[in-house]
């Protein structure tokens, strides 16, 4: 396994152990962390842009105005982030969702003296430690720096409200929900994390999503299956600190019948480190529908992360290859009769899929997450047409009922 990345980033971890005001600057950083996980070098834009953010910070003392006992924040806008939180929202009642990139930025001026002190105090601790990092990124990390004292002083400097008695965030490990996450910690009010993604052992490298493990600041972790309680317990997380709650978008669904006709397919495409991955999947579907007359219609769903021109040449209509924009949400397509079948390339969307009642069959030409699941995976054309063959000719009951044992294991405990 390459562990170039992670070794670069528990290295400047550590040099990064330092408290302000009770705040470990390590255990607020990983979020912003991506560019460790990449070859690519930090530009002079990017380091202008962290010293202009660090004068623009949210203004994370408005997620305390409310009159609820619980709040809940999720950072990213995107539909299915505001969806789990509206559906924990259902189990914990009595509860405010905020989202964080709507709340209002607030100015600090750079001549101002609380400014230059944390200024000051970033450079000395990046310059003064034997960081192995490039000029530019040490510039960058004085930036970042520089914003997380900026918000530790302007938080501190908020009364939280007794009615707050518990803090649920979308990711604990990421940005300012790690601060607000140490925020509430220090003052004994109860922190949970949600989980957004599957826990698992990795192949070939460990990728940023590491993150989500290594920072696990939060004192629970709201789990979807026993896989997850499994796993953490097995990696040394006491199990008192797990809550067994389901996926809370799919606790209600069940897997009637299954459609094993195998002729329309959503091809839920994997992240950015994927993309010479994703490349050759499509080139295989192209040269399958060429031999086969166009038998599947497939649609594409790119990963949200991923730039519009990622994969666009392979859009063909004459290929039956159709591109699904951003507006078509992975549970919207797939709780309807657009798809019978899904094709996942290291994505979570693979227990969606399953959950939902559409075979899914995974392509592992360069599988990096180790997944439990069905015997579905491929890498190459041949070993495609085999599982075609053999998942519309397996009875359904015995399919269905693997799925269900897969799905009640990983996402929905409560599955019948």
């Amino acid at each position: 396994m390459d562990k170039t990345y992670y070794n670069r980033y528990k290295s400047l971890l550590e040099k990064l152990n330092y408290t302000y005001k009770g705040y470990n600057v390590k255990l607020l950083v990983p979020g912003y962390f991506t560019f460790l996980f990449s070859d690519d070098a930090i530009s002079a834009r990017e380091v202008f842009k962290e010293f202009y953010i660090s004068t623009q910070i949210k203004d994370l003392s408005k997620v305390l105005d409310t009159k609820s006992s619980s709040v809940i924040s999720f950072l990213i806008d995107r539909d299915d982030y505001q969806d789990l939180a509206n559906s924990v929202k259902s189990i914990y009642p009595d509860s405010s969702i905020v989202k964080l990139s709507a709340l209002p930025n607030k100015k600090i001026s750079f001549l101002s003296f609380s400014y230059f002190k944390h200024l000051a105090k970033a450079f000395k601790l990046i310059f003064g430690r034997s960081i192995g990092e490039s000029f530019m990124t040490k510039l960058f990390l004085v930036g970042l720096l520089t914003k997380l004292f900026n918000q530790i002083n302007a938080l501190e400097k908020a009364q939280c409200p007794e009615n707050i008695k518990r803090y649920i965030c979308f990711n604990a490990a990421y940005k300012e929900e790690s601060l607000l996450t140490l925020y509430f910690k220090n003052r004994g009010i109860e922190t949970i994390s949600m989980q957004h993604g599957i826990f698992c052992d990795f192949k070939l490298m460990i990728p940023f999503d590491y993150i989500n493990f290594g920072n696990m600041i939060a004192d629970k972790l709201l789990c979807w299956g026993q896989s997850t309680v499994d796993y953490l317990t097995s990696k040394g997380i006491d199990q008192s600190r797990l809550i067994l709650m389901g996926n809370p978008k799919y606790k209600d669904v069940t897997i009637g019948h299954v459609d094993q006709s195998f002729t329309k397919c959503l091809v839920l495409l994997g992240r950015a480190i994927y993309i010479p991955s994703n490349d050759r999947l499509l080139s295989l579907l192209k040269e399958f529908n060429k031999n086969h007359n166009n038998k599947i219609l497939f649609y594409i769903k790119k990963h949200p992360f991923l730039m519009d021109v990622e994969h666009k040449s392979f859009a063909s209509i004459s290929d039956n290859m159709i591109f699904l924009g951003r507006e078509h949400s992975v549970q919207e397509v797939l709780r309807s009769d657009m798809v019978n079948f899904t094709i996942a390339v290291n994505t979570t969307a693979y227990y969606e899929s399953l959950a939902l009642g559409k075979i899914s069959l995974r392509w592992s030409e360069s599988e990096n997450e180790e997944f439990i699941g069905m015997d579905d995976k491929f890498v190459n054309l041949p070993e495609f047409e085999t599982k075609l063959d053999e998942f519309s000719q397996k009875p359904e009951e015995e399919v269905r009922q693997e799925m269900k044992d897969i799905i009640k294991y990983v996402f929905n405990p409560q599955l019948s």
